[in-house]
């Protein structure tokens, strides 16, 4: 069997460096959730498989993120080292210095505090001057900010008598613990400061630099696996929603689909479009019908990706945007079996078509057909092509990524790289301090994290165990992105893509029926209604909410985006 080390797609632009997979990179410093769940669920769970890829390249987003975890368990440890060294070294001056940050924080609380209490208070003696009707909610604000700033400064006032209070109770002159608390101000700055800066530095090499390649048995395997031919995934499970529960039936066909990682399910020929394979002339159907068949699946998926290989060009107009097509099989996680040596490698050509041919086996191949805008917003096509019972059936789905999310998009910002951001974050570390200071109990979730690593060097979806199931249980691009009712302009793009890649399927469909001298008539009839229907297949050219008709009819109080959601067909 031949077999090499990874799946990659047919396409011309080498390795997947886009926007998408840097914005993730990026992510993972600025969002600790992320970076927890990227580390957590994906690198150390070696039992399960990978979900594939759309648009990014996973393996640059768990490189950075276990930088961002390693700069910031490093951050935490200095931190406690510091205090911890200080409490040891000079209690006195320790607690000096915390008396000292504390007044500079109360100040600092105190001068906000001032800037909006005072102009509130300025109003409120306008309107009673002019007897004007104040909003409580104003008078509220006001008392806020009020309560705060005289907290804020009788903190501050008994902060200022405690260094001299902490220097007669240790004995030591006042000077004397001054120049020890400036010793451990300095240590303090410099870790805060340059931590901070380290950790800014390493966000701008999201950016700019190399994108990291697998280097390590863990990341090769997540390169190959998300990259696969083979996708495991999982079926519904056996309750089904309550029957007045409308939202989760919606959500169902989405959420258990079994593209996973190819975003939201937006487009769905139900049931598949099926025709006759009968022979161009008069007479019943026995008459008509082929013996031996024109031609097998396998035969028409390959004239398809010829077709479809011409949208692969120069970003012009006679190509779309990143456009990429590929096999993928499909199979369910009961079905997996003991026996995995398939999920080592890439199976050979003739071993798909043989699947291919093979339409009630365990194993459901889809032709998968891309494009994105930078990876940013992807729309995949998958269309499954079966000859069963002396007939073609097709089926066809679309699915879409919306964009990442914008706080991820912090680096295109003006301003936002450069010497001058890196000194802005090492400032705001400083001020950040007590709260890295709370934060540094999560050291205790450290050795947890480096044995769940260390497990994941073996390959354990290779190795059947009783009981565990290997399919991909998230993905990465899936969970971070933007919800579909914000993508307004989006939707426009992605339902312009889909029709076009449906279009020209099916009328390369039709080229080769009509070259098999099949008859064509049922299937060219159908094919049109798909392509001139957008209500039927789309579902997002009228929308009737909350509306009853007929007799003893009831309303829904349904989501107003409920008329949005995929679920039309043909006929």
């Amino acid at each position: 069997m031949a077999r090499s080390r990874t799946v990659r797609f047919e396409r011309s632009t080498g390795a997947v460096d886009s926007k998408a997979t840097r914005y993730l990179c990026a992510g993972v410093y600025l969002d600790r959730d992320f970076r927890k769940m990227v580390i957590r669920r994906v690198y150390n769970d070696s039992k399960h498989m990978v979900a594939p890829s759309y648009g990014f390249d996973l393996v640059p987003v768990v490189v950075h993120a276990w930088r961002a975890w390693r700069l910031e368990t490093l951050k935490w440890m200095l931190v406690l080292a510091v205090l911890l060294g200080g409490i040891a070294w000079a209690p006195a001056a320790t607690a000096a210095g915390a008396a000292l940050f504390g007044l500079c924080w109360s100040a600092a609380v105190a001068v906000r505090s001032a800037l909006v209490a005072l102009p509130l208070k300025a109003k409120e003696r306008a309107d009673r001057f002019l007897r004007r009707v104040r909003w409580n909610s104003e008078s509220n604000d006001l008392a806020a900010h009020l309560r705060s700033l005289k907290l804020a400064w009788t903190g501050s006032g008994a902060l200022v008598v405690a260094v001299p209070v902490i220097s007669g109770i240790a004995g030591i002159p006042l000077s004397q613990l001054l120049q020890q608390t400036a010793i451990m101000g300095v240590l303090t700055v410099l870790v805060a400061c340059g931590c901070g800066a380290a950790h800014r530095g390493a966000l701008h090499q999201t950016a700019k630099s190399q994108l990291p390649s697998p280097d390590s048995h863990r990341y090769r395997a997540i390169d190959e696996q998300q990259h696969h031919t083979f996708v495991i995934y999982r079926r519904a499970p056996k309750e089904e929603p309550e029957p007045e529960n409308f939202r989760d039936i919606l959500a169902l066909d989405d959420s258990h689909k079994p593209f996973v990682g190819a975003g939201r399910l937006t487009h769905r020929w139900n049931p598949p479009l099926n025709i006759h394979l009968l022979q161009i002339g008069e007479g019943s159907m026995a008459d008509r019908e082929f013996d031996p068949l024109p031609f097998k699946a396998h035969e028409l998926v390959a004239y398809l990706k010829y077709e479809m290989q011409r949208l692969d060009g120069q970003d012009d107009a006679t190509s779309l945007p990143d456009f990429e097509k590929a096999d993928r099989i499909y199979v369910a996680e009961p079905d997996v079996g003991p026996e995995r040596g398939w999920l080592q490698g890439a199976p050979a050509t003739g071993e798909i078509n043989e699947i291919i041919d093979r339409p009630f086996d365990r194993f459901h191949h889809f032709l998968e057909i891309r494009t994105s805008v930078s990876g940013e917003l992807v729309t995949t096509v998958f269309l499954r092509t079966t000859v069963k019972g002396r007939a073609l059936s097709l089926d066809f789905a679309a699915c879409a990524l919306t964009r990442t999310p914008d706080e991820y998009h912090v680096l295109d910002g003006y301003g936002e790289t450069g010497v001058i951001a890196i000194l802005r974050a090492a400032v705001r570390a400083l001020t950040e301090l007590p709260t890295d200071i709370m934060q540094s109990w999560r050291l205790i979730h450290v050795p947890a994290t480096l044995l769940g690593a260390l497990r994941a060097r073996r390959a354990r979806v290779l190795y059947p165990k009783r009981g565990v199931k290997i399919g991909a249980k998230l993905s990465v691009r899936e969970e971070k992105r933007m919800s579909w009712e914000t993508a307004q302009l989006d939707r426009t793009l992605i339902s312009d893509h889909v029709k076009l890649v449906e279009d020209r399927l099916l009328k390369a469909a039709t080229e080769f029926l009509r070259e098999k001298k099949v008859d064509i008539s049922e299937f060219e009839e159908r094919a049109t209604n798909i392509i001139n229907t957008g209500i039927m297949n789309f579902g997002e050219s009228m929308n009737v909410n909350n509306s009853a008709v007929g007799t003893n009819a009831v309303r829904l109080d349904l989501p107003e985006n409920f008329g949005s959601s995929s679920g039309g067909g043909h006929t």
